[in-house]
């Protein structure tokens, strides 16, 4: 959750109200215009929750909230006020997120509240304001049935912030409450404060839960790979079987062949000129350089060599920088219809499969086959940038089709190259590496094996 910030503020007279003082007085007049949560919020124990209400001029005022539903009820708050609908969408990216009803959020959020009000904890600061965005709690607002707690007590799960003097607080003032025994938690380390700024370069690749340096690399790379080991050991104890074990011992995933980081692309970008070349590089310049690109360029190029796959890609590129999202599917599908053996094309598709919530579809994308040398079997040598996108993709099939120690194959493979700048910078990385703690975290939860 991020520290408060105001969105952008529609100029207004002096007369008129602040935006705290408009909150505090006039926002529940304004319709509800949406609510959200993040998908997972019933097994995670964290609720992402927005409550947007509208203006009449089409501007977005929106209460966000972050609801620990296991132990500390709202431990964070914030609102944005009059907000340009632009700026709305932009902040809904962060999270995956499904509608909800406002009576469901209601009273996920007063739940919470009351529940952690019981054993000595207080709504985020901000909350006093964020509230009025909220309706009333009264007994107009209908009352559900939810469930507080993990296995019928408090549970407390410490955050990538919470350091040893914050967490014995916590646990603390659950003994004084709740009583000894009456409450679990699990620690998942110190997230950010005690991360160093050097590189992977003692990594042990028979064991990625050994000794690791984990960078300070300010993209929170570092901390979410504390979090998998973590909660990783966990599940290593808890749930995993010794025949798995001995199947990730074997080290199958990327066996038969080598990793360059210098040779053996399949991204092959043939040209048929110099011309052609020159338009394709001069392209690839722009798209470097701008954030806002003239995406008719792209289309006219993409157009004129309709059988040269990386203009394709170009043109996709300027659609994702330029956020005409509808575009930007459009040709990544296009370009995985024409050219069905062109790498890119797979892990572009692949990815729009996870964005639209269809991972079960991913493995036919790659022809079901496990690994890069049964995919391309006249490779003998992978460059590793693609070798750690396809891994990443694999793991995050398998972490969400819940085969758990398949997901942790790939990761093994890709944690193997984790000092690689290849591995700090591609996005696919960050993204498998938390569907498979929550994978983890989800069946620890469910198993009811959280908790000290």
């Amino acid at each position: 959750m991020s520290k408060k910030k105001k969105g952008k503020i529609v100029a207004m007279k002096s007369a008129q109200l602040s935006p705290e003082k408009y909150i505090k007085t006039q926002a529940r007049t304004l319709p509800i215009f949406e609510c959200l949560i993040n998908d997972d919020w019933e097994t995670s124990g964290l609720c992402n929750i927005i409550v947007a209400r509208q203006h009449k001029n089409g501007n977005v005022t929106a209460g966000i909230y972050l609801v620990d539903i296991f132990c500390l009820g709202v431990k964070g708050a914030q609102y944005e006020f009059n907000m340009y609908q632009d700026d709305y969408e932009d902040l809904k990216d962060r999270f995956n997120w499904e509608r909800c009803d406002y009576i469901l959020a209601h009273n996920i959020i007063f739940g919470a509240i009351a529940y952690a009000e019981d054993y000595g904890f207080k709504p985020h600061k901000e909350f006093e304001i964020a509230e009025y965005i909220l309706e009333e709690d009264d007994e107009a607002i209908e009352l559900m049935e939810l469930d507080f707690g993990l296995n019928g007590k408090p549970h407390y799960v410490s955050g990538p912030y919470d350091d040893a003097v914050k967490v014995n607080n916590i646990i603390a003032t659950l003994e004084r409450t709740a009583g000894e025994g009456n409450f679990t938690y699990t620690y998942l380390g110190d997230g950010f404060d005690d991360m160093d700024d050097e590189d992977l370069d003692d990594w042990d690749e028979d064991d990625y839960d050994d000794d690791i340096d984990y960078p300070n690399d300010g993209n929170g790379l570092g901390a979410m790979l504390k979090l998998l080991k973590n909660v990783g050991e966990t599940y290593d104890a808890k749930i995993r079987t010794e025949q798995a074990r001995q199947m990730l011992s074997e080290h199958y995933i990327g066996a038969k062949y080598e990793l360059s980081e210098t040779e053996g692309a399949l991204e092959d970008n043939r040209f048929g000129s110099d011309e052609e070349a020159g338009d394709y590089y001069r392209l690839r310049t722009i798209i470097a350089n701008k954030e806002i690109v003239p995406v008719k360029e792209f289309e006219e190029a993409r157009l004129k060599y309709p059988a040269t796959p990386a203009f394709y890609k170009l043109l996709q590129t300027a659609y994702i920088n330029n956020q005409q999202y509808d575009e930007a599917e459009e040709t990544i599908t296009l370009m995985y219809n024409v050219f069905p053996d062109y790498f890119p094309s797979l892990i572009n598709y692949a990815g729009m499969l996870f964005v639209h919530e269809e991972p079960e579809a991913v493995l036919a994308v790659f022809n079901g086959k496990p690994d890069l040398n049964y995919l391309y079997p006249g490779h003998k040598v992978f460059h590793l940038a693609e070798a750690l996108v396809y891994y990443a993709c694999m793991c995050r099939y398998f972490s969400a089709i819940d085969q758990i120690d398949s997901a942790d194959m790939y990761m093994n493979a890709m944690l193997k190259y984790a000092e690689t700048d290849f591995f700090k910078q591609t996005e696919l990385v960050k993204f498998s590496i938390m569907d498979l703690f929550k994978a983890k975290f989800a069946a620890l939860t469910e198993g009811g094996f959280l908790g000290k």
